[in-house]
């Protein structure tokens, strides 16, 4: 590699940097990066290939005018060329598939489909063709697979690759013994391929990203050696003290008469004259008891422009987890209050009964779910956890990891989200308004299970440390050098999980702790830097082996990186067996000690950040935010943040018992439970909910939930927050649950856009789209499956008519959780009906996942294959098809059960080879 200087840098920046870079550019330079294609079929295979393909295929494959774009005049069959092997890839499964040659072409003639053979050739074409085609077909496979195989023999099926952000954050949690560290979100989205950001041709390195990398490392030990000046403490603030809830209560919900939804009290004594001012916000400390029973209720979920009690004089004072221990109860205000008047709201003004009144208040006849967010000072906020508040007044208590200087912001979720203009409350009865009630939150941090904290001595192992005036943690060392080169030697070997590492292999960070010291920094910053230079050498940011087998050692970090995304530092790291104890060991227990691995790390909590990655890649989970429903079409979902989080953490849950249960893979489709709590029960119209927790449902008889397909989280991430696509949603399920290849629409094709005037369904437009021959090609093969899930909104809800803005179809009641009356009508009615390219029929999404389940083995094929792309950072090439039939064949015995599969491709040659 090689960093051209910043001309903007100044020192001391610049030296920092320089030093940084300059020892990282000497250490990549020898990283390999050659990719090399085999050779070529010999010359009589590709007479005999050529042969066939002149003989049925040139005629509609040559020239400018070739069909499709496919001149096999210009292909050729030099398989050394990646882009030819690929496209001689597409050319067989296309064969294969009977596919080709097209229906309408003099090879077909009309012979019964259950005549076709084995191979999937079309049973409708010739038998002489079809013989000719299968005998070309087996030479063309083995002329790929002999080339691909020379490729992998030559340099492994994985390239090397740099650890993409989310797993250099957790190999520094690791490393570093801080689990609360969170830095990804420093360094620079990772590009994807094949569906994942882990595909080493992707995860390049350019100046930018190394600089990021470099300073994020450096940041993150600071950060670890820094929680050594932070002792645990404990800090409590009273509602009724945070200037952010008197603002609210006197100022601005004072002077704007529509907003007041905030209300003192003590237990369910209402205290109008704290409102008025005539009294003071809180006794204070003069009288305890009575501030322990102070709180401030509000009847409103946090919405920045109306609402918001942010708890923010108990912000974290270093990065670290915390114990927070939060005192609420929920209550109702009586109906029927004011919206104006001189009194604040409190006497005269118009009344309505969906209103509070603030001088009443009566005992809470539900729970209600509270969502606790990390508040940062820029106002960006981070989810943490939800819990019930319930009617009585009880203290919540959770461990979270918070970054400095975050305060806490509370979120009382169910309620309504008040704007101006409001003209209801969509969960207020005439028995009395909903409504939470805050009396304190205490928050104890940062937690430390040892003391100095494990991420200090991390780095400075058992060295006596002092912090400055300044707050600056500074490592004391009697003999400096000789410290500096037992830390970094042991300090590298945890990195790179091996105790026999010789001290002349950290001599490039000692000289670079040297230099820094050369330039005036002291031990402790003169140390930092040298581990950060470390944290950013390919041994660290890179994941590498030899083509071949893999070592035991490398063996466990895959497993590691696959079933925790990130590093295992537990592994023995001494003690290694010599060759001839190495050749006892027999396949059969090595496969034992794989299988117990695995096992272990399923079962540890760390497996979860697995599911989170792999699912939020695979299904598109990550981007769940990015599709906010439209305010004035689905006016019940907008703003709606505990459905959103409820239908994310509901997949995590529903994916998490497949693999604790090892659960049949045609789960994946339809299953006979689903995870909800009281928001997606409503949701998806299971009674009998009640509650915010996650727990496992049985999905009622006539309900088409079941699977990842009727999900609310698939079915966000499908659409677009106004309107549904077949098109997407029928591609989502081809290529995310089926793993069929789809291809990119053409250039100069509109997109067909849904008419949200409900003037022509989707079906119309889709219809005439359909009519141009290069669009049907493909989207006969998954629209219909799309079709299938337009009974389902942008937010998953079930529907059996389009909404729509404007003069079309019928009004509809209602108020929504921003508190305005509906505007949207419903409009046509869903036509879920469709017919596969296979000629299959169905009525409604309940009997296409009858027919896609009614094929396990396809289902397991995809599933199988994108775990050893996530496991292995290598795409399937056509050399590894074979193996994954045989996983299968294994894995048929268990219904293809999810953890049996994650068994498979950790037993696979394909996961113990480079």
């Amino acid at each position: 590699m090689h960093f051209a200087r910043s001309a903007t840098m100044t020192h001391p920046d610049m030296t920092r940097f320089w030093l940084l870079l300059t020892a990282i550019g000497s250490f990549s330079a020898s990283l390999p990066v050659t990719v090399v294609w085999a050779q070529q079929p010999a010359a009589a295979s590709q007479q005999e290939l050529l042969r066939f393909v002149q003989s049925h295929c040139i005629d509609c494959h040559s020239g400018d005018a070739a069909e499709g774009g496919l001149d096999l005049d210009a292909l050729g069959l030099d398989l050394d060329q990646k882009k030819t092997f690929d496209r001689w890839v597409l050319i067989h499964d296309r064969v294969r598939a009977g596919e080709m040659p097209p229906p309408d072409t003099g090879i077909a003639v009309p012979i019964a489909v259950d005549q076709a053979d084995d191979q999937g050739l079309r049973g409708d074409q010739d038998p002489v063709w079809r013989s000719d085609a299968r005998q070309w077909l087996d030479q063309l496979a083995s002329a790929l697979v002999r080339v691909d195989r020379q490729r992998i023999d030559a340099t492994g099926r994985a390239k090397v690759r740099r650890l993409n952000r989310l797993e250099y954050e957790n190999a520094l949690r690791e490393l570093l013994s801080a689990p609360w560290l969170q830095v990804a979100d420093s360094l620079p989205e990772d590009a994807v391929d094949h569906l994942f950001n882990k595909i080493g041709e992707r995860l390049d390195v350019s100046h930018v990203q190394m600089t990021r990398y470099l300073e994020t490392a450096r940041d993150a030990v600071h950060r670890a050696v820094q929680a050594a000046a932070h002792p645990t403490e404990t800090r409590k603030s009273y509602a009724r003290e945070e200037p952010m809830m008197q603002n609210y209560l006197r100022y601005r919900f004072g002077q704007t008469a529509a907003l007041r939804s905030i209300m003192p009290l003590v237990d369910l004594e209402p205290e109008p004259d704290v409102i008025r001012g005539t009294q003071p916000m809180t006794v204070g400390a003069d009288d305890p008891d009575k501030r322990e029973r102070e709180a401030m209720g509000v009847f409103s979920g946090t919405y920045s422009a109306t609402t918001k009690y942010d708890f923010t004089q108990v912000a974290a004072t270093a990065d670290g987890e915390y114990r927070l221990r939060f005192k609420t109860y929920t209550f109702r205000a009586g109906p029927g209050g004011a919206d104006a008047g001189d009194d604040h709201g409190l006497t005269g003004g118009k009344r309505e009964w969906w209103r509070p009144d603030r001088t009443v208040a009566l005992a809470g006849n539900r729970s209600e779910p509270v969502t606790l967010y990390a508040l940062a000072p820029s106002g960006d906020s981070r989810w943490l956890t939800t819990f019930d508040s319930q009617p009585d007044p009880t203290v919540f208590e959770c461990v979270v990891a918070l970054k400095k200087g975050e305060g806490i912001r509370p979120d009382a979720a169910r309620l309504v989200r008040t704007r101006p203009g409001w003209a209801g409350n969509p969960v207020a009865t005439r028995e009395g308004i909903p409504g939470f009630a805050m009396n304190w939150l205490e928050i104890e941090g940062p937690l430390h299970d040892t003391w100095p904290p494990e991420s200090y001595r991390a780095i400075f192992a058992d060295l006596p440390f002092e912090v400055t005036a300044g707050g600056d943690v500074k490592a004391l060392s009697e003999n400096p050098q000789a410290d500096a080169e037992r830390l970094l030697l042991s300090i590298y070997r945890r990195a790179v999980v091996d105790d026999s590492i010789s001290p002349t292999s950290v001599a490039p960070f000692v000289d670079l702790y040297g230099q820094a010291k050369a330039l005036g920094y002291d031990f402790t910053e003169s140390l930092v830097y040298a581990v950060a230079a470390m944290l950013c050498s390919p041994d660290f940011l890179y994941l590498d082996a030899q083509p071949g087998p893999l070592s035991d050692r490398d063996v466990h970090q895959r497993l590691a990186y696959f079933l925790w995304n990130g590093p295992s530092l537990a592994e023995p790291t001494s003690g290694e067996v010599s060759a001839e104890e190495e050749s006892k060991i027999t396949p059969e227990d090595r496969a034992r000690r794989i299988r117990a691995t695995v096992e272990n790390m399923l079962d540890d909590s760390r497996s979860d950040r697995f599911v989170r990655a792999f699912l939020d890649y695979w299904l598109d989970l990550r981007d769940i935010n990015a599709n906010t429903p439209d305010a004035e079409l689905y006016p019940d979902y907008y703003l709606d943040e505990l459905l959103t989080e409820s239908s994310l953490l509901e997949t995590q849950a529903f994916f998490r018992e497949l693999i604790d249960h090892d659960l049949p893979v045609r789960h994946l489709v339809d299953s006979d439970f689903v995870f909800v709590n009281e928001r997606l029960a409503d949701h998806y119209g299971i009674p009998g909910v009640e509650g915010v927790g996650l727990r496992r449902v049985a999905v009622p008889e006539g309900s088409p939930r079941g699977g990842l397909l009727t999900q609310a989280s698939v079915l966000r991430v499908t659409a677009n927050g106004t309107t549904t696509s077949p098109v997407i949603r029928g591609a989502w399920i081809a290529e995310r649950i089926l793993g069929l290849e789809i291809p990119p629409p053409p250039s100069g094709v509109a997109a067909v856009e849904p008419d949200i005037r409900g003037a022509k369904t989707i079906r119309e437009q889709l219809d005439k789209h359909r009519a141009i021959d290069s669009c049907n090609a493909c989207h006969r093969q998954f629209d219909p499956a799309g079709f299938a899930l337009e009974s389902f909104d942008v937010a998953g809800g079930y529907r059996d008519r389009y909404r729509a803005v404007g003069d079309q179809g019928d009004p509809v009641e209602g108020i929504g959780k921003n508190g305005h009356a509906f505007k949207f009508r419903f409009a046509q009615s869903v036509d879920c009906r469709g017919v596969l390219a296979n000629g299959r029929e169905f009525e409604d999404i309940v009997e296409l996942k009858r027919i896609l389940v009614s094929d396990p083995r396809q289902l397991a094929r995809n599933l199988l294959q994108r775990l050893m792309v996530y496991a292995t950072g290598a795409p399937i090439t056509f050399a590894d098809r074979d193996e994954i039939e045989a996983m299968l064949d294994q894995a048929s015995d268990r219904d293809y059960g999810v953890r049996t599969l994650i068994h498979a491709v950790a037993q696979s040659q394909l996961f113990l080879h480079k």
